[in-house]
Formats: structure tokens, sequence, C-alpha cells
């Protein structure tokens, strides 16, 4: 165990947090759950994708009092890595039978973000951030009217000054106690073109981060 200090947070976050020089993921997941997703504790949050934002949620999603965490992933290494990160329940992205939650995190959009729609409760909240999946989405009028779903974008540029302080403020304190972090890989800057083709051939532990030396 090692005390947290405000002298010592920047330094043992950037040990345990790959993204601890550059918050921005774990700043949009926060404050998609919390601020704009309005999440409240007990409730229960469908997180679609595994990356850095998906592994960032699942984590924040439990600090800020989620009751169930509900992880949705295409691939095998992906769900393994939602599964470490904490996720009560891990599936696949279309695999939303049995499921009712009351908030969508979404930086995928596409047919993963229509499928887990229908999983949410009456007044169930979507959150979405990304599209990765895709830029347009399958759902319907009827699923959305009939659940009356609210349906929210997020972005950090919208953040006032104080609100990204405080979020980062956040962010750097979980990571410092251990309570998140991301699946990375160190790689020298020598090295990238390797890096590079073993990302694109999905042969790397999540992100990579480059060091000089």
């Amino acid at each position: 165990m090692q005390l947290v200090t405000e002298d010592n947070i920047t330094e043992l976050a950037q040990e345990r947090w790959s993204g601890a020089k550059d918050p921005r993921t774990a700043v949009a997941a926060h404050m998609a759950l919390t601020w704009r997703g309005e999440l409240k504790p007990g409730e229960c949050v469908i997180v679609l994708g595994c990356g850095a934002v998906g592994q960032s949620a699942i984590q924040l999603a439990r600090a800020a009092g989620a009751g169930h965490v509900v992880a949705a992933a295409r691939s095998e290494k992906a769900r393994e890595r939602a599964k470490r990160a904490g996720a009560d329940t891990v599936i696949g992205l279309e695999d939303f039978s049995g499921i009712e939650a009351d908030l969508l995190l979404d930086p995928l959009f596409g047919a993963p973000a229509a499928a887990a729609a229908q999983a949410l409760r009456p007044g169930g909240r979507w959150v979405n951030l990304g599209g990765s999946a895709g830029e347009t989405c399958p759902v319907t009028s009827s699923t959305i009217r009939s659940r009356s779903l609210k349906l929210f974008g997020y972005t950090n540029n919208e953040l006032s000054a104080q609100q990204r302080a405080e979020a980062i403020s956040t962010v750097a304190h979980l990571a410092a106690r251990g309570q998140l972090a991301v699946d990375h890989e160190v790689v020298q800057l020598a090295d990238v073109t390797n890096a590079w083709r073993r990302q694109a051939e999905g042969a790397t532990r999540g992100r990579i981060v480059l060091v000089p030396r």
C-alpha cells in the first residue's frame, strides 16, 4: 500500500493508467456517465465496446455507484478485458436478451447501439460519444417512443474549464489509488513500425504507449 498525496498523485496515476498524461478518454467516460447520463446509485449501466473508453467506463460506473455494469464487446479478447475491468455481466455486442438497464454508454453507435437500446427500461438514457461501429444507427422510432427513451450526445468540447479540471482530478485520484486502469503495452519509439503492424493484426495488449527510449 502506498500513500496518495497531492505531491505524488500524478506520478502514481501515470504508473497505473496509460492515459494519465492525456486523460481525455477517461474524462469523456466519467462525464458521459455522471453529468450527461445522470447515473444514480444502484442503476444498471450498459457499456458498449471495451477499448480505452469502455474499460474506463466500466470502472468509473462502479466508482460512481452503479449497481450492475453490463459490458458488451465483439471479440473474446475484448470480453476478457471487460471481465478484468470489473464488469458484472459480459456479453456479445448483440446479445441483450434478458438485460434491463437504466443507462447506455455508447461509443460505437451503429447496429450495436440499436440492439442495446432494446434493453433500456422505460425512461432510459442513451449517451452517445462516438461512432466507431457506424455513423448511422438502425434504431426504430417506435423503440424510442414506446419507452420514452432519452438520447444525448456528448463531447469533451462542451465542458467548462471547471468541469474539465474536476473530472481530471477525479480520474487521476482513482488511477492513483489503483481503481482505474486501462490495458496497454509500452513500446519504444524505435519499434513503432512493428507495433503498428501488431496492432493492425490485433496482436497487441490493449492500447500502445510510445516512449522515446
